[in-house]
């Protein structure tokens, strides 16, 4: 029996996680959000998913299409799905799913938080990665409607690594053919799993024939699945042309939130490094957290080529990969400490809690003050400019503007897009479509709600320590 109320009491971390940081996404999106369709939601949704669906030319082929070299086959589904049953376009009913989604990876963190700890370092654990997911780092993929498939593809491929790292196999490559039908970085998970099954082998100077299946069938998925991959891709300009350019990349995401000019950004991810390196002499380091930084380094590389062109820090919107980078470097940070308690630790644990304290509070702070107030005022012009021009036809109202309060980055590209009646007709209704806003209300109560969804989940997360003092 109490065995039993154990296992409950443990699940309130992973339920209070999920309502206190999706009742803060419901914040964000009510409070900085707004119906105004932003960049790429023109060309592949009013001008492409709905548009099709209203003119009834959308099939399957349509909706697995290739967008600059990813197929977005459940991000259009589930934009397809609100649209039906919304009646309409409606950008902020896509928001709050990307914050729920946000919600479920913190909420899949946690419980793994809840499986691997226990003592007095479960409660710190799950209450720093819920401040973590709580603060709105990544806004502008939560503010954004079309960043849905960064949310799938981690969830899915986070799940995946879960379940492959524990021999649940039929449940991970499930898991792992979502990841990829989300989003095209969700195949590198592949080459994380074999990459965690290549140091077992380092580590036992031995591989077994279920080892060497998995890699073969890894192996296999991952070949047969970049071999398919649609020849269209984003400009080439965005492409690192040479080593210098994609390391400087690599090195801006490894060492976010800190500054590039900062040297001691080079600590974040040191973590996971000595957590590498304790693995290939000892076991019992998480198969989990292996597969999962292999991920994220995978992912990061793929930012270095094909962000790399651009020699600026990784873009607001790549931050939620980031985000989970955090958690494992500091997940890595406990299982080290929860073997060794040196002076040399301590001195390291508190060097690397520090840096990455004051990085994250700047971050934060950058988000609040600029980065979200911003997007809110951009979008308010956009609605101010497109309803003008939609009711004079007077292109001149998008001179002198930015092409973030424009809303897309070619102007004349964006008045073709309007000037087409179906596409006027299926506009947000906020800038005068005929949507009909069947969920309007089921937005409504949610933003009424998101305050009692954080206290209530703060009041669950108090409960365990004050219930467990009757056993």
């Amino acid at each position: 029996m109490k065995t039993i109320v154990l296992q409950v009491l443990s699940c309130r971390y992973v339920v209070s996680a999920f309502l206190i940081v999706f009742g803060a996404m419901l914040a964000t999106v009510d409070i900085f959000g707004s119906s105004i369709p932003y960049t790429d939601e023109w060309d592949a949704e009013a001008n492409w998913l709905y548009r099709l669906f209203e003119q009834g030319d959308l099939g399957f082929g349509e909706i697995a299409a290739p967008h600059f070299g990813h197929r977005l086959i459940l991000t259009r589904l589930t934009s397809l799905g609100l649209y039906v049953l919304n009646g309409g376009w409606d950008p902020q009913l896509q928001m709050i799913v990307n914050g729920l989604l946000h919600a479920l990876i913190c909420a899949v963190l946690v419980g793994f938080i809840v499986q691997r700890t226990d003592g007095p370092y479960r409660t710190p654990a799950a209450v720093a990665t819920i401040i973590l997911f709580t603060v709105p780092f990544s806004w502008l993929s939560i503010l954004v409607a079309f960043q849905t498939q960064f949310y799938f593809m981690l969830l899915f491929s986070i799940l995946a690594l879960k379940h492959l790292s524990s021999s649940r196999y039929l449940a991970g490559y499930s898991f792992a053919a979502l990841a990829m039908l989300s989003m095209t970085p969700g195949a590198l998970l592949l080459p994380a799993y074999i990459f965690t099954l290549i140091v077992s082998t380092l580590r036992h100077r031995y591989i077994s024939r279920e080892q060497l299946g998995q890699i073969a069938i890894c192996s296999a998925v991952f070949i047969f699945f970049v071999w398919h991959l649609p020849e269209t891709t984003a400009d080439d300009a965005y492409h690192a042309g040479n080593l210098y350019d994609f390391f400087v990349t690599v090195f801006y995401a490894l060492y976010w939130p800190i500054r590039l000019e900062h040297w001691v950004g080079l600590i974040i991810y040191a973590p996971f490094v000595l957590l590498l390196i304790k693995a290939l002499r000892h076991s019992g380091v998480p198969i989990f957290l292996l597969a999962l930084g292999g991920f994220i380094t995978l992912q990061i590389l793929a930012m270095g080529y094909f962000r790399g062109g651009l020699n600026i820090p990784i873009p607001n919107r790549y931050w939620e990969i980031l985000i989970v980078g955090i958690w494992l470097n500091g997940m890595s940070l406990f299982f080290i400490m929860r073997n060794s308690l040196s002076r040399p630790v301590k001195a390291f644990a508190f060097a690397w809690m520090f840096v990455a304290i004051v990085g994250l509070s700047a971050t934060a702070f950058e988000s609040f003050s600029e980065g979200l107030p911003g997007r809110k005022a951009e979008s308010l012009t956009t609605q101010s400019l497109i309803t003008e021009y939609l009711e004079t036809g007077n292109r001149e109202v998008f001179a002198g503007f930015s092409i973030y309060e424009v809303s897309y980055p070619d102007t004349e590209r964006l008045i073709d897009i309007l000037n087409q009646p179906v596409v006027r007709d299926l506009l947000p209704g906020s800038l005068g479509g005929s949507s009909a806003d069947n969920l309007a209300g089921v937005r409504n109560v949610l933003f009424r709600l998101h305050w009692l969804m954080i206290l209530g989940g703060l009041c669950l997360l108090a409960l365990p320590s004050r219930a467990l003092r009757g056993f």
